[in-house]
């Protein structure tokens, strides 16, 4: 058990640190493409904790019990064990100690607190689009508004967050298109209409029409430009984000394979625990890596398997019923005749 749990909490620790490199790398790519404010990463980070450890935490219990037991069977201190009557059953005990427990925090975390995660997420995400003080202008980036019909870049922001440098906007309405350039402006919104505005200063104004020579230059001193609405997210809420109460007896399809995807991890952990057993099983001349490379193609296919099937449950190309469940009956029938061969080869128990 001591051996199972160090082991599981350093693989853990490990997958943690490359999980969130990997989320701060999506989260720092939605930056750079204009689709999330800077402010929110920190709070996008956390949120999306639940989701990381409900995926590193099935492979970090699997890849910890191998390594566990592998290092008792190069020891040679599993032949002593078997050779003083201790069998394969009398490591359920122990196994399922350190299982239940996970499996049930895992339920916990799968059922409500990665749906809620992702709500608080989505809601932050379209109050941000929804707040020009959080979202404002990003600087040295082209922004498209309006389904191209309005492009404006800045090529600094102030540390108040709020004044703009040497401003460009290009904007096309009907068979006109106008040119602005300010060296100086800021935006606001209107409390009352909850709308946005940009002031410009000291800048030019160019238009034209569209295919023609029909150009005026017009020079300002200050002019207000009202910005449209950013891209609002629906708020429907995305089935991720939806609670485990209100899709649990849904005949909806798609929320049937959202449900049956929510309680697979903490099934899995059950049934990738009974697996490692037999695949941890070595010579004591063996080393221990090939073992683990063993365990985690296992669990590649394990994985894939269950991708693969909850796709289909989502199409409808496969009956709820069977679902996604037989993959964990396969897996699960697998390790148990496993589990009774190797204790008929190694001895009775």
């Amino acid at each position: 058990m001591r051996e199972w749990l160090w082991t599981f909490l350093a693989v853990i620790s490990i997958l943690l640190i490359v999980m969130v490199g990997v989320t701060l790398g999506e989260l720092l790519n939605d930056i750079a493409g204009g689709r999330m404010p800077v402010g929110l990463m920190g709070v996008l980070m956390f949120l999306k904790l639940p989701d990381v450890l409900s995926t590193i935490i099935p492979i970090g219990i699997f890849v910890s019990i191998i390594w566990g037991l592998g290092r008792i069977y190069r020891d040679q201190e599993m032949a002593v064990m078997r050779s003083s009557g201790f069998g394969w059953k009398m490591m359920l005990r122990p196994l399922f100690n350190l299982l239940l427990p996970i499996s049930a925090l895992l339920l916990a975390i799968d059922l409500f607190l990665a749906p809620k995660a992702s709500d608080v997420a989505q809601l932050r995400l379209e109050e941000a689009f929804k707040t020009a003080a959080e979202w404002g202008f990003q600087a040295g980036q082209f922004h498209v508004l309006s389904g191209g019909d309005l492009v404006l870049y800045v090529e600094s922001v102030e540390k108040d967050g709020r004044t703009l440098r040497n401003i460009f906007i290009q904007q096309r309405n009907e068979e006109r298109e106008q040119v602005w350039i300010a060296e100086r402006g800021y935006y606001w919104l209107n409390q009352e209409t909850a709308e946005r505005y940009l002031t410009l200063e000291n800048g030019q104004i160019t238009e034209g029409g569209i295919g023609t020579l029909d150009f005026g230059v017009l020079t300002f001193s200050r002019n207000d430009i009202r910005l449209p609405e950013p891209e609002r997210r629906n708020r429907e809420v995305s089935l991720e984000a939806r609670p485990s109460s209100e899709i649990m007896f849904s005949s909806n399809i798609e929320e049937i394979a959202e449900m049956q995807w929510r309680l697979s991890p903490a099934i899995a952990i059950i049934v990738l625990g009974l697996l490692a057993i037999p695949l941890s099983h070595s010579s004591p001349r063996e080393g221990r890596g090939g073992r683990i490379v063993l365990g985690i193609l296992t669990y590649v296919v394990y994985a894939n398997v269950l991708y693969t099937c909850r796709s289909w449950l989502s199409k409808g190309d496969m009956p709820p019923w069977l679902g996604i469940w037989w993959v964990h009956l396969f897996g699960l029938v697998i390790a148990l005749v496993w589990l009774h061969r190797q204790g008929r080869i190694v001895g009775k128990g």
